[in-house]
């Protein structure tokens, strides 16, 4: 979606996106993040496993926050201007990607692709399946 550049991150064209997506599918080993579901999710049938990492809304409102504050204290890294308004507007994402995305992805996900799927809950399940 992004591309990291000294001057700051800019947004892909729809084409460059696909030209990347493509690239990165025809790859050995990729990871895809897939908040971005809409347009990455041709790069499913191409994955050998699909773990959709489903953590309680409440937690990631918390780690919300936690980012936020290191963010603003300059302990944790940032790759654009944690302000303000972004905090308020990463609330509005997480209730969006709980009320409407995530039940649209999970859907995709069971109806298709359910034989590579995994769906962790908590980090021990993440930490047991990674080991």
């Amino acid at each position: 979606m992004w591309k990291q550049t000294y001057e700051g991150d800019k947004r892909r064209s729809e084409a460059d996106r696909k030209k990347c997506l493509h690239h990165i599918a025809a790859s050995k080993e990729w990871i895809i993040e897939g908040v971005h579901y809409t347009w990455v999710n041709e790069s499913f049938n191409e994955a050998d496993l699909i773990i959709f990492l489903d953590i309680h809304y409440l937690k990631r409102i918390g780690f919300i926050i936690k980012r936020y504050v290191l963010q603003k204290a300059k302990i944790e890294k940032a790759n654009y201007a944690p302000t303000f308004s972004i905090f308020i507007k990463m609330f509005q994402w997480n209730a969006d990607f709980e009320k409407q995305s995530k039940p649209e992805i999970l859907h995709t996900l069971r109806t298709s692709y359910n034989d590579k799927l995994i769906i962790v809950k908590k980090r021990e399940e993440i930490e047991h399946f990674i080991s």
